[in-house]
């Protein structure tokens, strides 16, 4: 089963490398065009390499209250509670989950934790964790890949997200102070990253930097009830190719968010709502094919930048190019700051627009009237340029002012 996924992953893999390469391509500048710079090279995970042999450990429930390495757990259910200084290194875990709870010091790496399918469960389940090392792990088709709350000190680093498509690669995220980098986050069902903080908690913060995000299905990094931030949260230094809908996507009443989108390159997003289709635009099927996934791809919005219902974002010194919509679709949003960016390549380069009327009925988090109205966005320095539909749409009633 591992193996037929990934030869199909690769198979797919094949497929939207080419299509990348055929937006990146879309004409040399002309001497009026934008100068687009490189992508960045990035240091991302060797490949892993486990021990061998495995010891072999099946059907079990195992409270574990010291080191473990080089363990094929099978079926089993492992508990870290209220430990201190422990590590799993060099195991595989198939068809298992790992729940850590109320613990400090815990390291995971070096090892396989895949084929977990158990719905809306995580593979990985980590609680009020203070000080969290996740490295050079992959975390391979599982229902959800890992589920992070209320912790502080997460560090999670060079490890492969791949195809965890039931709800996403890494959920929760409400932690105080959390850093994501270096990883590879692919073909994660909807999204890479769903980070939220409902409760409007004034100390939960994290960094993203340095990952590469590569043909998730959704949205790669999806902000949702991210509210009420006083630390500062920053999305910085990444690739974002290739995302079925946009590649950042901050919304669902994410007021006074405090986030810096900052020096990222996020390209090509959108394509998959158009290569997934059949010839009378249905889904070709489910994707990953397997007899797992919920849910078929459907097509949505395919910008490289989305805000939507929220305030308090920056975005600046960003590459957004060759995204099959918007590079930045604005709605419905307030202390919004667009400087220094290159946004060029894209359908249309920068659309400013009020709130959907939708939003007010819609089934999860709706927007409040008080909260609906038109946006207001600061811009400054921005290369806009060589978008066919315009580079610039700014609704009646919205504002675009110049920041100086």
């Amino acid at each position: 089963m591992y193996q037929l996924m990934k030869r199909r992953h690769l198979i797919i893999a094949v497929l939207f490398l080419g299509i990348a390469m055929i937006a990146l391509s879309m004409g040399g500048p002309t001497e009026d065009e934008i100068e687009v710079p490189p992508p960045p090279d990035l240091t991302l995970p060797a490949p892993l390499d486990l021990p061998t042999p495995l010891m072999s450990r099946r059907d079990e429930v195992i409270d574990i209250h010291e080191d473990q390495r080089g363990i094929l757990f099978t079926n089993c259910t492992l508990r870290i509670f209220r430990e201190e200084g422990i590590s799993i290194s060099g195991c595989e875990l198939v068809g298992s989950t790992l729940l850590i709870e109320g613990s400090r010091g815990v390291v995971l790496s070096g090892n396989r934790i895949r084929d977990y399918y158990v719905h809306e469960d995580a593979a990985v389940r980590v609680q009020n964790v203070e000080g969290l090392l996740m490295e050079g792990n992959e975390v391979v088709n599982n229902s959800i890949g890992m589920i992070v709350g209320r912790g502080s000190d997460i560090e999670i680093r060079l490890n492969l997200f791949e195809a965890n498509d039931q709800h996403n690669a890494v959920s929760g995220l409400n932690c105080y102070g959390a850093e994501i980098h270096h990883n590879i986050f692919r073909f994660n069902f909807p999204h890479a990253l769903l980070i939220m903080n409902r409760e409007g908690d004034p100390g939960v913060h994290l960094d993203i930097h340095d990952n590469l995000f590569d043909r998730n299905l959704e949205d790669a990094i999806n902000f949702e009830d991210f509210r009420g931030a006083e630390e500062e949260t920053r999305v910085y230094g990444n690739r974002i190719n290739g995302t079925g809908w946009s590649g950042v996507n901050v919304e669902y009443n994410s007021w006074h968010a405090n986030i810096v989108i900052e020096d990222n390159y996020v390209d090509a997003n959108g394509l998959m709502t158009e290569e997934l289709l059949d010839d009378d635009g249905k889904p070709l099927g489910v994707y990953p094919s397997h007899e797992h996934q919920p849910e078929t791809y459907s097509p949505g919005w395919a910008h490289g930048i989305k805000l939507e219902d929220c305030s308090g974002v920056t975005i600046r010194d960003n590459v957004v190019v060759h995204n099959v919509e918007c590079g930045v679709d604005i709605r419905n949003a307030r202390d919004v700051v667009l400087e220094g960016n290159i946004i060029a390549y894209n359908r249309l380069g920068v659309s400013i627009m009020g709130y959907d009327e939708a939003s007010l009925h819609r089934e999860f988090s709706p927007l409040s009237e008080a909260d609906a109205g038109e946006s207001r966005v600061s811009g400054m320095d921005n290369s806009v340029s060589d978008n066919p539909d315009g580079d610039w749409r700014v609704e009646e009633g919205s504002e675009l002012s110049d920041g100086g």
